[in-house]
C-alpha cells in the first residue's frame, strides 16, 4: 500500500488495536474477516485531519472530482428531515453548525460558528457566543430568490429558530423532524443578544454539547423554510458553510464551488491555508456499478478518488499507477430490524425474543462479510467499534452468540439457533418478508445467499421485497412501523446518544421496532443525565450488552473497512467514518506541480 507523506504519516489508526484483542481470543477467523495476519497488524491512516496535521498550501484553484453517493436524495433535501446519509456530505459542505466534530473516532468537538466552546454554567444551563464575522451566502441566484437571506449576518436567532423548528409540534412536519429527540430535552433558549443563547434545558443533558456538533445541527436561515416547514429544493440550500450548492441533479451529480466569504477562510493562514476553501469546489458523481468503468475513469484522471466495490481494486490499482489509498473503517453498518410488537400497520411473527434470537445465530456474519467486501469489514454491536469511545471492545463482541468463530463454539451457535427456533414456533410462521434495500449494488445481489442462510440453518422460508429506490420504502415503513424484518444499511452516528436513545427508547423517532422496555427506558435515560464522560461509558457498556441479550430487535452485522484510492496530488484528502463531515473539504488544495497531475483532464 502506498501511503501519503504529512498528516498520514504523523496520525495514524491501529487496525489491531482496533480488534481489540481479537487475537487474544484465539478468533483467527474474526482477524481474517478484517485482513489478519500482516495486513492486520499493519498501522493504516487515520479518518480525519486535524489542523496540525495539515500540509500548506503551494498551488490554488481546481474542481476535486470523485465517485460517491452523494446525489441520493430519495426523501427530502430539507437537512433536518431527510434520514438519508448520503445526502449529509451536501449539508456539510454548504451549511454550518454551533460546535462541529473535528476528529469523530477521537469525539473531538471544536467550535464552528461558535466563538468558543459554550459555557457549562450549571448542569441545565449553556451559554452560547457566536463568531460576529457570519454571514450566509450570497450569489446574484440566492440574491433574485431570497433577497433578504442573501449575504445577512447569522444571528442568535437563527440558532435558536434552527433548534426550534424541530420541536414544534404544530408544524406539519413535526413527525419528520427524526432528530426532535435531542432538542425535546431543551426548556427554553433566550437570546440574550444578538450573538448569544442561554440554553437551559429541563434536566441534566450531558450531550446537549454532542447535539450542537451532531451530524444535521444544521443552522438554516428561517427565510428559506416554506409555508408547509420545508425547504426541499435546491435554490433553498443556503448556508454560511465553505461552499455554495451549484448543482443537485438526483442519482448524478452534486456540484458545490468556493464561498469565497466563508467565515473561517483565515482560521488556518499561520498554518500556510489561507483564504479557504483553496479549491474552486467539489463534485461528486454518481459511481458506475461496473469496477472496469470505475478504474477507466480513475486512470484517465476523469476523477481523482474514488472507491471500488471489489475493495482489493484499489490497493491493486495504486501500485500498479503510482496512486494512493487510505484505510479506514466505516460507523454505517449493516442492520436489520425486526417489527417486535404488533402496530397498527401490521402484525409481527416475530413477538418470541427466541425467534430473534435464533435469527442473530443463523446468519453467518464471517460469510456475509467475505462476500461483500473481501477481507476489508469488521463486525459490529450496538456501537460499531469505529466509534471506540462508546463501543464495546471487539474482544467482549467476539464472546458474544452470534458472533464468535471458533469451528466449535459456531456449531454451538448453531445447534442453539434450531433450538430456540423450533421451541418458539418458528417452523409454524410460514413465509415471511425481508425488505431489502436496492442500494448499493452488493447488498442486493447478496439478498439471495441472505435467504440461503436462514432456510439453511432454520428452515424459514422467506420472500424478499426489494426496494428498487435504495431506501424510500424502507424508510416510509420504518415510520409506519409496518416492516417485519429489513436488511439495510443504516446511518453511522457519533456519540453514545445517537445510537441509542432514538432507536430504543419508547416513542423514539427510530425506533421502528414498536419497542417498549421500561428498564431500557430507564437506561436510556441516565446515559442522558451522566456528566461524568466514564460513568456514562460504563452505563453505554451495561447498555449494548442488555440489547444483546434481551432485546435483540436490531440485529447489527458489520461494517465496511473503506479503501478508496486517489491520485497525491490531492493534497490533505481525509477519511470519515460516514458522510456529514466534507467540511473538511476546505483544507484540501490540488498540488499542480506534483508529477502524476500531468495528463489530467
Amino acid at each position: 500500500m502506498n501511503e501519503t507523506s504529512g498528516y498520514w504519516a504523523r496520525h495514524r489508526f491501529s487496525r489491531r488495536r482496533f480488534l481489540g484483542g481479537a487475537a487474544a481470543l484465539g478468533t483467527g477467523l474474526a482477524l481474517a474477516a478484517c485482513g489478519g495476519g500482516e495486513k492486520a497488524a499493519k498501522e493504516t491512516p487515520a479518518a480525519t485531519p486535524t489542523a496540525e496535521g495539515l500540509e500548506p498550501a503551494r498551488t490554488r484553484g481546481g474542481m476535486v472530482r470523485s465517485f460517491g453517493w452523494d446525489a441520493i436524495a430519495l426523501d427530502t433535501l430539507d437537512p433536518h428531515q431527510t434520514q438519508i446519509g448520503t445526502i449529509y456530505n451536501m449539508h456539510s459542505r454548504v451549511f454550518s453548525k454551533v460546535l462541529k466534530y473535528d476528529n469523530v473516532y477521537e469525539g473531538k468537538i471544536v467550535p464552528d460558528l461558535a466563538e468558543s466552546m459554550p459555557e457549562v454554567i450549571d448542569k441545565l444551563t449553556f451559554v452560547v457566543k457566536l463568531r460576529p464575522d457570519i454571514t450566509f451566502h450570497d450569489t446574484q441566484a440566492i440574491r433574485g430568490a431570497f433577497p433578504q437571506v442573501a449575504g445577512r449576518q447569522l444571528t442568535a436567532e437563527d440558532v435558536k429558530y434552527s433548534i426550534e423548528r424541530q420541536i414544534n409540534p404544530n408544524s406539519p412536519k413535526s413527525a419528520l423532524y427524526y432528530r426532535g429527540s435531542q432538542w425535546e430535552a431543551v426548556d427554553s433558549i433566550e437570546v440574550t443578544d444578538p450573538l448569544t443563547l442561554r440554553i437551559t434545558t429541563k434536566r441534566p443533558t450531558s450531550p446537549l454539547i454532542h447535539y450542537l456538533g451532531d451530524n444535521n445541527a444544521f443552522i438554516v436561515p428561517r427565510e428559506v423554510v416554506d409555508q408547509n416547514d420545508e425547504m426541499n429544493d435546491p435554490s433553498r440550500m443556503v448556508g454560511s458553510g465553505p461552499f455554495i450548492l451549484e448543482d443537485f441533479i438526483s442519482v448524478k451529480v452534486v456540484r458545490v464551488v468556493r464561498n469565497p466569504n466563508w467565515f473561517a477562510r483565515n482560521d488556518l493562514a499561520d498554518q500556510g491555508l489561507p483564504d479557504r476553501p483553496i479549491l474552486d469546489g467539489r463534485e461528486a458523481v454518481w459511481p458506475p456499478e461496473d469496477d472496469t468503468a470505475t478504474e477507466v475513469a480513475f486512470r484517465s484522471k476523469q476523477v481523482d478518488m474514488t472507491g471500488f466495490s471489489d475493495r482489493a481494486n484499489g490497493p491493486r490499482i495504486a501500485s500498479e499507477t503510482g496512486a494512493e489509498t487510505m484505510e479506514f473503517p466505516d460507523a454505517g453498518w449493516l442492520a436489520s430490524r425486526f417489527l417486535v410488537a404488533d402496530s397498527a400497520a401490521a402484525t409481527t411473527p416475530f413477538k418470541d425474543l427466541r425467534l430473534r434470537k435464533a435469527v442473530n445465530l443463523a446468519i453467518d456474519r464471517n460469510r456475509m462479510g467475505q462476500q461483500m467486501f473481501r477481507q476489508w469489514f469488521y463486525l459490529v454491536g450496538p456501537v460499531p467499534g469505529a466509534i471506540e469511545r462508546w463501543a464495546m471492545p471487539q474482544a467482549d463482541l467476539l464472546r458474544e452468540p452470534g458472533y464468535r468463530f471458533d469451528p466449535q463454539e459456531r456449531e454451538e451457535d448453531l445447534a442453539e439457533a434450531r433450538k430456540l427456533w423450533e421451541a418458539a414456533g418458528g417452523p409454524a410462521i410460514g413465509k415471511f418478508i425481508i425488505t431489502y434495500a436496492g442500494i448499493p449494488a452488493y447488498l442486493r445481489d447478496f439478498f439471495p445467499q441472505f435467504q440461503a442462510m436462514l432456510r439453511e440453518v432454520l428452515g424459514a422460508e422467506t420472500e424478499g421485497d426489494l426496494d428498487i429506490t435504495g431506501y424510500t420504502k424502507l424508510a416510509q415503513g420504518a415510520l409506519e412501523k409496518r416492516i417485519i424484518f429489513s436488511l439495510s444499511y443504516d446511518n453511522g452516528w457519533n456519540d453514545l446518544d445517537d445510537w441509542v436513545h432514538p432507536y430504543f427508547h419508547t416513542g423514539g423517532p427510530k425506533n421502528s421496532f414498536n419497542l417498549s422496555d421500561p428498564k431500557l427506558d430507564r437506561m436510556l435515560e441516565a446515559q442522558r443525565e451522566e456528566f461524568d464522560q466514564e460513568a456514562r461509558r460504563q452505563l453505554g457498556l451495561e447498555i449494548q450488552h442488555y440489547l444483546l441479550d434481551s432485546v435483540v430487535a436490531r440485529l447489527d452485522w458489520l461494517a465496511e473497512i473503506n479503501v478508496p484510492v486517489h491520485w497525491p496530488y490531492v493534497r490533505n484528502n481525509w477519511g470519515s467514518p460516514w458522510y456529514g463531515n466534507s467540511f473538511h473539504d476546505a483544507d484540501m488544495w490540488i498540488d499542480t506541480q506534483d508529477p502524476l497531475y500531468q495528463g489530467r483532464a
